[in-house]
Protein backbone atom coordinates (compact mmCIF):
# COMPACT_ATOMS: atom_id res chain seq x y z
CA UNK A 1 0.00 0.00 0.00
CA UNK A 2 1.88 3.37 -0.95
CA UNK A 3 1.72 6.43 1.05
CA UNK A 4 -2.21 7.31 -0.13
CA UNK A 5 -3.43 4.20 1.49
CA UNK A 6 -3.21 5.86 4.81
CA UNK A 7 -4.61 9.70 3.95
CA UNK A 8 -7.57 10.41 5.91
CA UNK A 9 -6.24 7.81 9.05
CA UNK A 10 -6.39 7.42 12.31
CA UNK A 11 -5.24 10.58 12.80
CA UNK A 12 -7.57 12.70 15.58
CA UNK A 13 -8.85 15.81 14.54
CA UNK A 14 -11.20 16.98 16.65
CA UNK A 15 -9.57 19.43 19.33
CA UNK A 16 -8.22 21.15 16.49
CA UNK A 17 -11.27 21.66 14.43
CA UNK A 18 -13.72 22.54 17.16
CA UNK A 19 -14.30 25.96 15.52
CA UNK A 20 -14.76 25.01 12.40
CA UNK A 21 -17.98 22.79 10.95
CA UNK A 22 -16.87 18.85 10.34
CA UNK A 23 -18.59 17.22 7.64
CA UNK A 24 -18.23 13.28 7.56
CA UNK A 25 -15.27 12.22 6.49
CA UNK A 26 -14.91 11.02 2.64
CA UNK A 27 -13.46 8.00 0.99
CA UNK A 28 -9.40 7.94 1.09
CA UNK A 29 -7.83 9.41 -2.15
CA UNK A 30 -7.20 5.99 -3.52
CA UNK A 31 -10.31 4.47 -3.14
CA UNK A 32 -12.51 7.12 -4.93
CA UNK A 33 -13.83 6.28 -8.64
CA UNK A 34 -14.65 8.86 -10.70
CA UNK A 35 -17.03 8.79 -13.12
CA UNK A 36 -16.88 11.42 -15.78
CA UNK A 37 -20.04 12.93 -16.95
CA UNK A 38 -20.85 15.75 -19.36
CA UNK A 39 -20.33 18.95 -16.85
CA UNK A 40 -16.75 17.95 -16.27
CA UNK A 41 -16.41 17.90 -19.82
CA UNK A 42 -17.74 20.91 -20.54
CA UNK A 43 -16.19 22.21 -17.70
CA UNK A 44 -12.54 21.44 -18.66
CA UNK A 45 -12.88 20.90 -22.01
CA UNK A 46 -9.45 22.88 -22.81
CA UNK A 47 -7.84 20.25 -21.32
CA UNK A 48 -9.15 17.97 -23.97
CA UNK A 49 -6.17 16.21 -26.04
CA UNK A 50 -3.71 17.49 -23.52
CA UNK A 51 -1.61 13.69 -23.38
CA UNK A 52 -2.03 12.98 -27.14
CA UNK A 53 1.22 12.29 -29.07
CA UNK A 54 3.55 11.07 -26.85
CA UNK A 55 4.00 7.14 -27.40
CA UNK A 56 4.15 4.12 -25.01
CA UNK A 57 6.92 2.46 -24.40
CA UNK A 58 7.73 0.52 -27.44
CA UNK A 59 9.07 -3.30 -27.43
CA UNK A 60 12.21 -2.05 -28.52
CA UNK A 61 13.17 -0.61 -25.44
CA UNK A 62 11.84 -3.08 -23.80
CA UNK A 63 14.35 -5.70 -25.46
CA UNK A 64 17.24 -2.99 -24.32
CA UNK A 65 16.15 -3.04 -20.86
CA UNK A 66 16.55 -6.50 -20.55
CA UNK A 67 19.71 -6.46 -22.38
CA UNK A 68 20.57 -3.82 -19.83
CA UNK A 69 19.56 -6.37 -16.58
CA UNK A 70 21.66 -8.93 -18.25
CA UNK A 71 25.10 -6.39 -17.77
CA UNK A 72 23.92 -5.79 -14.41
CA UNK A 73 24.22 -9.51 -13.75
CA UNK A 74 27.01 -10.31 -15.12
CA UNK A 75 28.50 -7.06 -13.14
CA UNK A 76 26.89 -8.44 -9.92
CA UNK A 77 28.04 -12.34 -10.24
CA UNK A 78 24.69 -13.60 -10.35
CA UNK A 79 23.07 -15.97 -13.04
CA UNK A 80 19.53 -15.09 -13.55
CA UNK A 81 16.87 -12.43 -12.08
CA UNK A 82 13.51 -13.84 -11.10
CA UNK A 83 11.00 -11.11 -11.04
CA UNK A 84 7.31 -11.42 -9.91
CA UNK A 85 4.40 -9.84 -11.12
CA UNK A 86 4.28 -5.75 -10.57
CA UNK A 87 6.43 -2.70 -11.72
CA UNK A 88 9.53 -4.44 -12.95
CA UNK A 89 7.72 -6.73 -14.59
CA UNK A 90 6.03 -3.85 -16.55
CA UNK A 91 9.16 -2.59 -16.13
CA UNK A 92 11.26 -5.61 -18.32
CA UNK A 93 8.51 -6.97 -20.62
CA UNK A 94 5.55 -4.79 -20.57
CA UNK A 95 3.20 -7.18 -19.34
CA UNK A 96 0.99 -6.51 -16.54
CA UNK A 97 -0.63 -9.02 -14.10
CA UNK A 98 -2.05 -9.07 -10.94
CA UNK A 99 -0.33 -10.72 -7.81
CA UNK A 100 -2.20 -13.14 -5.98
CA UNK A 101 -1.36 -16.62 -4.56
CA UNK A 102 -1.10 -18.40 -7.85
CA UNK A 103 2.09 -16.86 -8.49
CA UNK A 104 3.10 -15.54 -12.55
CA UNK A 105 6.94 -15.66 -12.63
CA UNK A 106 9.53 -14.29 -15.13
CA UNK A 107 13.54 -15.72 -15.32
CA UNK A 108 15.56 -13.74 -16.88
CA UNK A 109 18.77 -15.94 -17.33
CA UNK A 110 22.59 -13.78 -17.46
CA UNK A 111 23.23 -15.69 -20.74
CA UNK A 112 19.56 -17.68 -22.07
CA UNK A 113 15.86 -17.00 -23.07
CA UNK A 114 13.93 -15.37 -20.37
CA UNK A 115 11.13 -17.28 -19.80
CA UNK A 116 7.14 -16.97 -18.11
CA UNK A 117 6.28 -19.37 -15.62
CA UNK A 118 2.29 -19.19 -15.32
CA UNK A 119 -0.74 -21.13 -14.08
CA UNK A 120 -1.89 -23.33 -16.77
CA UNK A 121 -5.64 -22.50 -16.27
CA UNK A 122 -4.35 -18.52 -17.00
CA UNK A 123 -3.05 -20.17 -20.51
CA UNK A 124 -4.63 -18.43 -23.13
CA UNK A 125 -4.61 -15.20 -21.40
CA UNK A 126 -1.32 -14.59 -20.94
CA UNK A 127 -0.43 -15.61 -24.34
CA UNK A 128 -2.47 -12.88 -25.70
CA UNK A 129 -0.24 -10.41 -23.13
CA UNK A 130 3.69 -12.16 -24.12
CA UNK A 131 2.96 -13.13 -27.80
CA UNK A 132 5.05 -15.45 -28.56
CA UNK A 133 7.68 -14.93 -25.56
CA UNK A 134 8.71 -18.35 -23.99
CA UNK A 135 6.17 -19.85 -21.40
CA UNK A 136 6.23 -22.81 -19.15
CA UNK A 137 2.92 -23.74 -17.47
CA UNK A 138 2.22 -25.21 -13.58
CA UNK A 139 -0.89 -26.85 -12.75
CA UNK A 140 -2.94 -26.58 -10.02
CA UNK A 141 -1.55 -29.50 -7.64
CA UNK A 142 2.44 -28.33 -8.86
CA UNK A 143 4.45 -25.39 -7.88
CA UNK A 144 5.50 -23.06 -10.00
CA UNK A 145 9.29 -23.08 -8.60
CA UNK A 146 10.16 -26.31 -9.59
CA UNK A 147 9.39 -25.31 -13.16
CA UNK A 148 11.61 -22.29 -12.41
CA UNK A 149 14.61 -24.96 -11.35
CA UNK A 150 14.07 -26.77 -14.80
CA UNK A 151 14.66 -23.20 -16.72
CA UNK A 152 18.04 -22.72 -14.95
CA UNK A 153 19.36 -26.26 -15.68
CA UNK A 154 18.45 -26.00 -18.84
CA UNK A 155 20.83 -23.04 -19.20
CA UNK A 156 23.20 -25.14 -17.64
CA UNK A 157 23.06 -23.06 -14.26
CA UNK A 158 24.01 -26.04 -11.97
CA UNK A 159 24.47 -24.06 -8.26
CA UNK A 160 22.72 -20.61 -9.70
CA UNK A 161 22.99 -17.22 -7.56
CA UNK A 162 19.98 -16.27 -8.27
CA UNK A 163 18.59 -12.24 -8.17
CA UNK A 164 15.51 -11.96 -6.67
CA UNK A 165 13.19 -8.54 -7.23
CA UNK A 166 13.20 -6.62 -3.91
CA UNK A 167 9.36 -6.71 -4.26
CA UNK A 168 8.52 -10.54 -3.99
CA UNK A 169 6.91 -12.00 -1.69
CA UNK A 170 7.80 -13.98 1.31
CA UNK A 171 5.69 -17.60 0.16
CA UNK A 172 8.06 -16.89 -3.43
CA UNK A 173 11.41 -16.78 -2.18
CA UNK A 174 10.44 -19.40 0.70
CA UNK A 175 9.32 -21.96 -2.48
CA UNK A 176 12.46 -21.17 -4.47
CA UNK A 177 14.82 -21.96 -1.71
CA UNK A 178 12.76 -25.32 -1.07
CA UNK A 179 12.43 -26.21 -4.82
CA UNK A 180 15.78 -25.00 -6.04
CA UNK A 181 18.01 -26.15 -3.32
CA UNK A 182 20.99 -25.79 -5.21
CA UNK A 183 20.50 -22.11 -6.05
CA UNK A 184 21.58 -19.40 -3.85
CA UNK A 185 18.75 -16.84 -3.45
CA UNK A 186 20.26 -13.05 -2.99
CA UNK A 187 18.87 -9.64 -3.25
CA UNK A 188 18.45 -8.17 -6.84
CA UNK A 189 17.58 -5.08 -5.68
CA UNK A 190 21.06 -3.69 -6.98
CA UNK A 191 20.40 -5.14 -10.43
CA UNK A 192 16.75 -3.80 -10.71
CA UNK A 193 17.92 -0.02 -9.31
CA UNK A 194 20.42 0.34 -11.91
CA UNK A 195 18.34 0.01 -14.43
CA UNK A 196 15.07 1.49 -13.63
CA UNK A 197 16.66 4.69 -11.72
CA UNK A 198 17.97 6.34 -14.67
CA UNK A 199 15.30 7.19 -17.47
CA UNK A 200 15.41 6.74 -21.29
CA UNK A 201 14.24 9.77 -23.49
CA UNK A 202 10.70 7.85 -23.98
CA UNK A 203 10.18 7.65 -20.30
CA UNK A 204 11.14 11.15 -19.42
CA UNK A 205 8.80 12.24 -22.56
CA UNK A 206 5.65 10.54 -20.72
CA UNK A 207 6.73 11.63 -17.04
CA UNK A 208 7.17 15.31 -18.84
CA UNK A 209 3.64 15.17 -20.14
CA UNK A 210 1.72 13.21 -17.62
CA UNK A 211 3.39 16.09 -14.80
CA UNK A 212 2.77 18.96 -17.24
CA UNK A 213 -0.83 17.58 -17.49
CA UNK A 214 -1.75 17.16 -13.79
CA UNK A 215 -0.65 20.94 -13.20
CA UNK A 216 -2.80 22.14 -15.99
CA UNK A 217 -5.40 20.29 -14.54
CA UNK A 218 -4.91 21.27 -10.68
CA UNK A 219 -5.03 24.89 -12.11
CA UNK A 220 -8.38 24.44 -14.02
CA UNK A 221 -9.88 22.82 -10.96
CA UNK A 222 -8.60 25.90 -9.04
CA UNK A 223 -10.27 28.14 -10.53
CA UNK A 224 -14.14 26.47 -9.27
CA UNK A 225 -12.84 26.86 -5.75
CA UNK A 226 -15.54 28.30 -3.86
CA UNK A 227 -16.77 29.09 -0.19
CA UNK A 228 -18.21 26.62 1.98
CA UNK A 229 -17.19 23.55 -0.73
CA UNK A 230 -16.35 20.52 0.44
CA UNK A 231 -12.70 19.17 0.43
CA UNK A 232 -14.32 16.16 -1.48
CA UNK A 233 -15.89 18.55 -3.89
CA UNK A 234 -13.14 19.82 -4.97
CA UNK A 235 -10.69 16.17 -5.37
CA UNK A 236 -13.88 14.94 -7.20
CA UNK A 237 -13.19 18.25 -9.59
CA UNK A 238 -9.39 17.76 -9.72
CA UNK A 239 -9.89 14.07 -10.58
CA UNK A 240 -12.28 15.12 -13.67
CA UNK A 241 -9.92 18.00 -14.64
CA UNK A 242 -6.88 14.59 -14.86
CA UNK A 243 -9.18 12.20 -16.76
CA UNK A 244 -10.03 15.47 -19.54
CA UNK A 245 -6.50 16.02 -20.02
CA UNK A 246 -6.07 12.22 -21.15
CA UNK A 247 -4.70 10.93 -17.76
CA UNK A 248 -5.86 7.57 -16.04
CA UNK A 249 -6.36 6.36 -12.30
CA UNK A 250 -6.34 10.25 -11.02
CA UNK A 251 -6.02 10.87 -7.29
CA UNK A 252 -6.80 13.87 -5.03
CA UNK A 253 -6.02 14.57 -1.65
CA UNK A 254 -7.45 18.10 -0.77
CA UNK A 255 -6.97 19.94 2.29
CA UNK A 256 -8.20 23.15 4.01
CA UNK A 257 -7.18 25.36 6.42
CA UNK A 258 -5.89 23.62 9.60
CA UNK A 259 -6.43 20.42 7.99
CA UNK A 260 -3.45 21.07 5.84
CA UNK A 261 -1.05 20.26 8.85
CA UNK A 262 -1.84 16.76 8.25
CA UNK A 263 0.35 16.20 5.50
CA UNK A 264 -1.15 12.90 4.32
CA UNK A 265 -4.88 14.10 6.14
CA UNK A 266 -7.25 13.54 8.91
CA UNK A 267 -10.89 12.35 9.39
CA UNK A 268 -12.20 15.53 10.13
CA UNK A 269 -13.06 17.05 7.07
CA UNK A 270 -13.86 21.04 6.61
CA UNK A 271 -15.63 23.37 4.23
CA UNK A 272 -13.99 26.09 3.26
CA UNK A 273 -14.01 29.55 4.23
CA UNK A 274 -12.49 32.92 3.68
CA UNK A 275 -8.76 33.08 5.00
CA UNK A 276 -8.15 29.29 4.15
CA UNK A 277 -5.46 28.08 2.24
CA UNK A 278 -5.72 24.92 0.21
CA UNK A 279 -3.53 22.36 -0.16
CA UNK A 280 -4.06 19.94 -2.79
CA UNK A 281 -1.62 16.70 -3.92
CA UNK A 282 -2.64 15.00 -6.50
CA UNK A 283 -1.83 12.81 -9.40
CA UNK A 284 -2.43 10.23 -11.97
CA UNK A 285 -1.04 8.21 -14.94
CA UNK A 286 0.10 7.94 -18.56
CA UNK A 287 1.17 5.04 -20.22
CA UNK A 288 1.87 3.68 -16.21
CA UNK A 289 4.01 6.72 -15.86
CA UNK A 290 2.82 8.71 -12.29
CA UNK A 291 2.38 12.41 -11.85
CA UNK A 292 2.72 13.51 -8.67
CA UNK A 293 1.95 17.36 -8.24
CA UNK A 294 1.06 19.28 -5.00
CA UNK A 295 -0.07 23.25 -4.87
CA UNK A 296 -1.27 25.84 -1.96
CA UNK A 297 -3.25 28.56 -3.01
CA UNK A 298 -5.44 30.75 -0.69
CA UNK A 299 -8.91 31.06 -0.89
CA UNK A 300 -9.76 35.42 0.14
CA UNK A 301 -7.57 37.13 2.55
CA UNK A 302 -5.15 35.02 4.35
CA UNK A 303 -3.12 35.73 7.30
CA UNK A 304 1.00 37.25 7.05
CA UNK A 305 1.74 33.99 8.47
CA UNK A 306 0.81 31.93 5.85
CA UNK A 307 2.51 34.34 3.27
CA UNK A 308 5.52 34.03 5.33
CA UNK A 309 5.45 30.11 5.34
CA UNK A 310 4.84 30.05 1.58
CA UNK A 311 7.19 31.99 0.83
CA UNK A 312 9.84 30.01 3.04
CA UNK A 313 8.90 26.88 1.20
CA UNK A 314 9.46 28.69 -2.45
CA UNK A 315 12.92 29.32 -0.88
CA UNK A 316 13.58 25.77 0.31
CA UNK A 317 11.99 24.09 -2.92
CA UNK A 318 14.71 26.71 -5.00
CA UNK A 319 17.37 25.61 -2.40
CA UNK A 320 16.76 22.10 -3.35
CA UNK A 321 16.70 22.15 -6.97
CA UNK A 322 20.22 24.00 -6.95
CA UNK A 323 21.62 20.56 -5.18
CA UNK A 324 19.56 18.46 -7.95
CA UNK A 325 22.40 17.70 -10.51
CA UNK A 326 24.84 15.18 -11.24
CA UNK A 327 27.67 13.98 -8.58
CA UNK A 328 25.70 15.30 -6.03
CA UNK A 329 24.91 12.89 -3.12
CA UNK A 330 20.90 12.76 -2.51
CA UNK A 331 20.75 13.74 0.50
CA UNK A 332 22.41 16.99 -0.47
CA UNK A 333 19.50 18.54 -1.82
CA UNK A 334 17.15 17.59 1.36
CA UNK A 335 20.32 19.48 3.68
CA UNK A 336 20.06 22.36 1.49
CA UNK A 337 16.02 22.91 1.36
CA UNK A 338 15.65 22.12 4.96
CA UNK A 339 18.15 24.71 6.41
CA UNK A 340 16.60 27.16 3.88
CA UNK A 341 13.57 26.42 5.99
CA UNK A 342 15.23 27.20 9.35
CA UNK A 343 16.39 30.48 7.94
CA UNK A 344 13.29 31.56 7.37
CA UNK A 345 12.13 30.76 10.85
CA UNK A 346 10.18 27.67 11.13
CA UNK A 347 13.00 25.16 12.20
CA UNK A 348 15.00 23.64 13.71
CA UNK A 349 15.82 21.31 11.59
CA UNK A 350 12.23 18.91 11.39
CA UNK A 351 10.05 20.60 13.67
CA UNK A 352 7.96 21.78 10.78
CA UNK A 353 9.52 20.22 7.96
CA UNK A 354 8.83 16.62 8.65
CA UNK A 355 8.96 14.16 5.49
CA UNK A 356 12.02 14.44 3.34
CA UNK A 357 12.40 16.41 0.19
CA UNK A 358 11.83 14.12 -2.14
CA UNK A 359 11.28 10.58 -3.93
CA UNK A 360 11.95 9.09 -7.17
CA UNK A 361 8.89 8.45 -9.29
CA UNK A 362 7.96 6.32 -12.68
CA UNK A 363 6.23 3.20 -13.23
CA UNK A 364 5.37 3.74 -9.64
CA UNK A 365 4.61 7.54 -7.64
CA UNK A 366 7.55 5.97 -4.81
CA UNK A 367 10.33 4.56 -6.25
CA UNK A 368 14.31 5.06 -5.89
CA UNK A 369 16.24 7.67 -5.40
CA UNK A 370 15.12 9.07 -2.32
CA UNK A 371 16.12 12.83 -1.40
CA UNK A 372 16.25 12.77 2.36
CA UNK A 373 19.21 13.30 5.09
CA UNK A 374 22.60 11.75 4.74
CA UNK A 375 21.37 9.53 1.70
CA UNK A 376 24.64 9.29 -0.22
CA UNK A 377 23.18 7.66 -3.51
CA UNK A 378 24.72 10.25 -6.23
CA UNK A 379 22.47 11.56 -8.39
CA UNK A 380 22.97 10.64 -12.18
CA UNK A 381 21.60 12.07 -15.45
CA UNK A 382 18.24 10.95 -16.37
CA UNK A 383 16.90 10.52 -12.40
CA UNK A 384 13.19 11.41 -11.42
CA UNK A 385 12.43 12.69 -8.65
CA UNK A 386 9.86 15.10 -6.46
CA UNK A 387 11.08 17.97 -4.67
CA UNK A 388 8.35 18.70 -2.31
CA UNK A 389 9.60 21.07 0.85
CA UNK A 390 6.62 21.63 3.56
CA UNK A 391 5.99 23.23 6.58
CA UNK A 392 2.90 22.21 8.72
CA UNK A 393 2.52 24.13 12.23
CA UNK A 394 -0.63 21.89 14.20
CA UNK A 395 -4.07 23.85 14.73
CA UNK A 396 -3.42 26.69 11.90
CA UNK A 397 -2.10 25.91 8.81
CA UNK A 398 0.17 23.65 6.56
CA UNK A 399 1.93 24.24 2.91
CA UNK A 400 3.34 22.06 0.50
CA UNK A 401 4.65 22.92 -2.76
CA UNK A 402 5.80 20.07 -5.34
CA UNK A 403 7.23 19.32 -8.63
CA UNK A 404 8.63 16.43 -10.33
CA UNK A 405 12.38 16.85 -11.28
CA UNK A 406 14.86 15.28 -14.16
CA UNK A 407 18.65 15.44 -13.64
CA UNK A 408 19.96 16.47 -16.92
CA UNK A 409 23.66 16.50 -17.76
CA UNK A 410 24.36 19.89 -15.55
CA UNK A 411 21.50 20.46 -13.97
CA UNK A 412 17.82 19.86 -13.25
CA UNK A 413 14.60 20.07 -15.53
CA UNK A 414 11.29 20.82 -14.00
CA UNK A 415 8.23 19.62 -15.61
CA UNK A 416 5.81 22.26 -15.77
CA UNK A 417 5.74 25.71 -14.56
CA UNK A 418 6.72 26.55 -10.76
CA UNK A 419 5.06 28.14 -7.87
CA UNK A 420 6.39 31.68 -7.67
CA UNK A 421 4.29 33.30 -4.93
CA UNK A 422 1.25 32.78 -3.06
CA UNK A 423 -0.12 35.48 -5.83
CA UNK A 424 0.89 33.08 -8.66
CA UNK A 425 0.88 29.52 -7.14
CA UNK A 426 0.41 28.09 -10.93
CA UNK A 427 3.16 29.85 -12.22
CA UNK A 428 3.51 32.58 -14.54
Amino acid sequence: MNRRGVLRGALGGAALLACRPIVPATVPAHRQVHRQGATSSVQFQGLIGFCDGVPPIGADEHATRRDRARAQLRAYGMDALIVEAGESLVYFTGVRWGRSERPLLWVLPAEGVPTFIGPSFEESTLRELIGGAALRMWHEHERAYALVGAVLAEAKLGKPRLAVEPWTRMFVLEGLRRDIPTATVVDGGAVVRNCRMGKSPAELAILRRANEATKAALRAAADHTRDGMLEAEMAGLVRAALATAGLVDPWALVLFGTNAAFPHGTRGALTLADGDLVLADVGASLHGYRSDITRTWPFGQVTDLAKQVFDAVVQAQTAGLAEIRPGQPCGAADAAARAAIARAGFGPDDKYFTHRLGHGIGLEVHEDPYLVRDNPLILTEGMTMSNEPGVYIPGKLGVRVEDIVAVTRDGAEVFGPRALSLELPFGA
